[in-house]
């Protein structure tokens, strides 16, 4: 006799040997499982798909005079010239307009296959992963849909992209700074796309530079250059001077 495994189990106990019987509920039992398990898997997925939907991206960044404000703002507090700031920011993300043009996933897949082809070292590979797992983190704290949030591209060069929003830190040199942040602006979670949280991360971080504060060209010219590479290598003089181009002629770009 040939039992559906969807037959009513009051239906063929009578008709049915009992080891039958137990291979039959044993069966029932797994189908429902399995169905339960695919709906109830289907419903946590709409669920995640129903948050994501809920999650923002960063506003953008229009009014530069509002930059210009916030500069002046990290500058009373940290003693970075307001100028440097402003020649900063132009060259790093254009006052805050550019923050980036790609997602985490496409650094992610450059990265990937820098790795896999030897431009990328087992280090550095390493790093980027850490990296991932901490803008996810700071997304999330802050609301933002990781999978949207643009940051920098990978570069031409051996490195990788992912550079965050106003200030264009690495995710691991924002929590850095993080804390510190928090204490000043009397918020938990900072923002780095935020023109006053990313200014003013800016400013902390080339204020540990010794002579800026004391508004030493050549020392801000050393903050410029680890900024850029993390070291002082005569190598990037050309950015350290862009800098000060910018710091010299900003307003150009304000009106």
């Amino acid at each position: 006799m040939i039992i559906s495994v969807f037959a009513p189990i009051n239906l063929v106990r009578a008709e049915t040997p009992d080891h039958v019987l137990k291979n039959l509920v044993e069966k029932i039992t797994k189908t429902e499982l399995r169905e339960y398990g695919q709906i109830d898997n289907s419903k946590n997925n709409q669920k995640e798909v129903i948050k994501k939907s809920k999650k923002k991206v960063p506003a953008e960044i229009t009014d530069v005079k509002e930059v210009e404000r916030q500069a002046e703002f990290a500058s009373q507090v940290t003693g970075v010239r307001k100028e440097f700031l402003m020649g900063m920011l132009v060259v790093e993300s254009d006052l805050g307009k550019n923050t980036g043009e790609c997602t985490y996933q496409e650094v992610k897949e450059g990265a990937e296959n820098a790795y896999k082809n030897g431009l990328l070292s087992e280090q550095a590979w390493q790093t980027f992963k850490k990296r991932k797992k901490i803008i996810q983190d700071i997304a999330n704290d802050l609301g933002y849909d990781d999978d949207k949030l643009k940051v920098s591209c990978n570069p031409d060069y051996a490195g990788t992209g992912g550079a965050m929003g106003i200030p264009q830190f690495m995710p691991d040199t924002w929590m850095e700074y993080k804390d510190e942040l928090a204490q000043i602006l009397g918020k938990e979670n900072p923002d780095p796309w935020n023109v006053r949280d990313g200014v003013l991360a800016m400013a902390l971080k080339v204020a540990d530079v010794p002579g800026v504060v004391e508004h030493n060209v050549w020392a801000e010219r050393n903050a410029s250059k680890m900024y850029l590479s993390g070291t002082t290598s005569y190598q990037y003089d050309w950015y350290a001077s862009r800098i000060q181009y910018w710091a010299n002629n900003y307003k150009s770009l304000i009106g």
